[in-house]
């Protein structure tokens, strides 16, 4: 894209630069979908927001306080009859609680000594409890039981994507929260995009910006688990814009996990060549969904470069700065328009974005 740029750059022909904006001048003057905005004081804070995935809010619950668990198939039971010990370990005191447990079957039940078959499946421990305890007072006088789940086997989320050991972990008791699963995984790789953290849960997936978390405590950005969710930490795609024309380095600046403003940019590129650059014609080219903004600032002035700093680059975004003398302006669009769309095609054929 860079050299495609660079090259339609040297072949736009050149006249006194004059850069009107108007509506009509738009019109007549530009390709189908292109629009050029004046950068101002009044708006380029929004129009220059730091860019964000278009994601869906999140709308997953992290609080933990009611948090309960519910036996499930595969569970086993550690249940114990307190000074009946033939109950407690019917195997022989030489085996643990995990070796003669009660394990739940395919239909949820486990079977009991005196009560047969009891559906556990779906019920909390304490509802256990308290139906042995009840039925087993026809057996035993004042029975004191103790039920607790010995191995979680029914519930698991897996851990997936740029995490240094991805793995599936047990639902237990104790509730799991995003981060520490993510970190029972080995923790993150330095290549994952923590800002789009995905939970798939019933189908759906629910993204989650465990970065903000981290970095200031988010709410809602570590949810507590349950049983079939799948997280999943992307590895980050490449995040770049291009600086050319009357720059003293032309090329590409990478712009990583943080918003780098349009002055920061410049500033990387060892600012504007003032021997040839106008400082009236600082284009930023943004695709839209339907067509491309053009933004333009007039640097004329010092004080330009400090509104700069409120404008943030986007990912793909095109910076150029045209000559003195310089084409006029809708030249310079008309012509910069079709090589970006086409490049940008080809990324999207490509399946690089």
């Amino acid at each position: 894209m860079l050299l495609a740029l660079a090259s339609l750059a040297g072949c736009v022909s050149t006249s006194r630069t004059a850069f009107p904006v108007e509506a009509e001048a738009q019109a007549t003057e530009l390709p189908d979908g292109v629009r050029v905005l004046r950068l101002s004081s009044q708006n380029i804070a929004a129009f220059g927001a730091a860019p964000h995935p278009v994601r869906s809010a999140s709308t997953l619950s992290a609080a933990r306080a009611n948090w309960q668990y519910n036996i499930g198939i595969g569970d086993i039971l550690g249940i114990t009859v307190w000074d009946y010990p033939e109950l407690t370990l019917p195997a022989g005191p030489q085996r643990s609680q995990l070796e003669s447990g009660s394990t739940v079957n395919e239909n949820g039940n486990i079977f009991y000594p005196y009560l047969g078959q009891v559906r556990v499946a779906g019920r909390l421990v304490s509802d256990v409890q308290r139906e042995l305890s009840t039925r087993l007072a026809e057996y035993i006088p004042d029975p004191q039981i103790e039920v607790k789940v010995v191995a979680f086997n029914a519930q698991k989320v897996m851990v997936t994507g740029a995490v240094a050991s991805p793995k599936s972990l047990p639902i237990t008791n104790i509730p799991l929260t995003l981060l520490e699963a993510v970190n029972a995984a080995g923790g993150l790789l330095e290549s994952a995009d923590s800002r789009q953290v995905s939970i798939r849960r019933n189908g759906k997936n629910n993204y989650i910006n465990l970065r903000q978390f981290l970095e200031n405590g988010q709410a809602g950005g570590n949810p507590v688990l349950r049983g079939g969710d799948i997280i999943n930490v992307p590895l980050s795609a490449p995040q770049q814009a291009y600086i050319l024309g009357q720059i003293a380095n032309p090329g590409i600046v990478e712009l990583g996990f943080e918003s780098i403003s349009l002055t920061e940019a410049l500033t990387r590129q060892g600012g504007l060549d003032e021997t040839s650059a106008d400082a009236k014609g600082i284009f930023v080219f943004r695709n839209r969904a339907d067509g491309t903004d053009v933004y333009q600032l007039d640097a004329t002035t010092p004080l330009a470069f400090v509104l700069a700093t409120k404008f943030m680059l986007h990912p793909d975004d095109v910076v150029y700065i045209v000559s003195d003398p310089a084409a006029r302006w809708n030249q310079i669009i008309a012509q910069l328009i079709p090589t970006i769309g086409a490049v940008r095609q080809a990324q999207l054929i490509g399946g690089d974005l």
